[in-house]
């Protein structure tokens, strides 16, 4: 199933080499497997968006939980960060343009390849199910926010255009993201590279696929499947929790196997992540680590936690604290990682531990897979009594683990803890119903084109 996929990987060079908009436009017509690869390529691209991975969608996990704090000018950073989002706001607006634009040129992949002759089977499958991983990963990121969202399946020319389409239910498109991962995986099989880890794979989809299953509850799945890419042998933890966000461009850290995906920048294509954050001077856009989360990470470091130097750090001189995940303020060219191994084993010990009683005690593949990413971190191994207390601590280490890769607010709304942390609480008494911040509004901008997509998420 893998030589469509390996035509495109034997010019992994070329695409990191070309100019920065990486891509073919969906109007040029796909007429070869060369051509296929760029538009690809422009697939990828529209990932890399300022609007999107490029800063503000990835950002935005942690600014509207509790870990990223702004005191920038911008007022659509700011309403974020204060957990009111207007309908109005023209960055939820631009996010949603991105997204939708990455879609749409999934879209023209698949229907172009499907119809394109002189390509083998194996070939059309593998660029059709790369394109439909990039695809799931897309609507994945909708509908953890939005809610239900039109499921567009056809290419777009103008990428805010959802062609009058009306919402899908949230089962509806994590049902779509399902199938189209599981025929990704299929169509990808045997590709998974871990030195190549800037494009789709076979276990890629499988690690999307666990955490698509444990964001909807369906725990022995999620388990599986995260099991499915930790037996793979492919894979293995980082000795140096640093060597994870070294890489730049296709210049990754050869000492790291533990990226199962992530997004490749690089000085020609960059990312506004480190210049947002860890750069000395920036105005409009100042996220900090919040005083609370910082002081979660001093703690855990002076428990021996070897991974808070790399993630964060206050910086005297500005009297901020910064994020150093991303700290290439030079040349921007962070790559972004989007899965690691390190997700997979949290994944199962969630999993594994909500599947049996809470007060039960967790079984020892439980407490094992808790404390191989505590060893990591240069923490000493946890007993736990019950599955409830393995929860507990589950969620600590996602918490620092995965600080600003886009996790925190998908995880406390699987928590249940949206009320009790970000006071997202229903109505009780005289007191004001704030439970429907659980979802983003959809941009104002977009129900005035569509009409359709009404009605508006509850409460905004």
């Amino acid at each position: 199933m893998a030589a469509g996929l390996s035509i495109f990987s034997s010019a992994c060079d070329d695409f990191l080499d070309v100019e920065p908009t990486n891509g073919i436009e969906m109007n040029e017509a796909i007429t070869d497997a060369r051509s296929a690869q760029r538009a690809i390529q422009g697939i990828y691209s529209a990932f890399q968006s300022d609007d999107y991975y490029g800063l503000s969608y990835l950002f935005y996990q942690d600014l509207y939980a509790d870990n990223l704090g702004f005191n920038g000018t911008f007022t659509t950073h700011r309403e974020v960060a204060n957990r009111v989002i207007n309908p109005s706001n023209l960055q939820i607006a631009d996010t949603w343009t991105s997204i939708y634009a990455a879609i749409g040129r999934a879209n023209w992949v698949i229907q172009s390849v499907q119809a394109l002759g002189g390509l083998t089977t194996d070939e059309k499958s593998a660029f059709i199910a790369e394109a439909k991983f990039l695809r799931a990963l897309a609507y994945f990121d909708l509908v953890k926010v939005f809610g239900g969202v039109p499921i567009v399946t056809v290419a777009l020319t103008n990428p805010g255009d959802i062609q009058n389409q009306p919402r899908s239910t949230q089962e509806q498109v994590y049902a779509f993201i399902e199938q189209d991962l599981m025929e990704a995986e299929i169509g990808l099989e045997g590709t998974s590279n871990p030195s190549m880890p800037y494009f789709a794979s076979d276990l890629a989809a499988s690690a999307l696929l666990a955490r698509v299953y444990l964001q909807q509850g369906k725990w022995a799945l999620a388990a599986q499947k995260a099991t499915q890419v930790i037996s793979s042998g492919k894979y293995s933890l980082a000795t140096n929790f640093r060597d994870i966000f070294s890489s730049t461009g296709n210049t990754q850290n050869a000492g790291t196997s533990e990226v199962i995906f992530e997004l490749a920048f690089s000085r020609d294509d960059q990312n506004a992540l480190a210049s947002s954050s860890a750069a000395p001077g920036t105005l409009g856009q100042r996220f900090n680590v919040t005083s609370g989360f910082f002081n979660v990470l001093t703690a855990s470091q002076n428990a021996g936690d070897s991974r808070v130097e790399a993630t964060a750090f206050f910086d005297a001189e500005t009297n901020r604290r910064k994020i150093r995940k991303y700290n290439d303020v030079i040349n921007n060219g962070d790559n972004v990682p989007i899965l690691r191994l390190a997700e997979m084993y949290l994944i199962r010990a969630e999993a594994n531990a909500r599947l049996a009683a809470a007060t039960a005690a967790p079984t020892q593949a439980v407490v094992d897979d808790i404390n191989r990413i505590r060893r990591r971190a240069g923490l000493p191994a946890v007993s736990l009594a019950t599955n409830a207390a393995a929860l507990t601590e589950i969620l600590a280490q996602r918490r620092i683990e995965f600080a600003f890769e886009g996790m925190r607010f998908m995880d406390l709304k699987r928590y249940n803890l949206t009320c009790q942390v970000l006071n997202f609480c229903p109505a009780s008494g005289t007191s004001a119903d704030n439970s429907y911040r659980n979802l983003w509004p959809i941009p104002l901008q977009q129900i005035e084109t569509n009409p359709n997509l009404a009605p508006q998420n509850p409460g905004y």
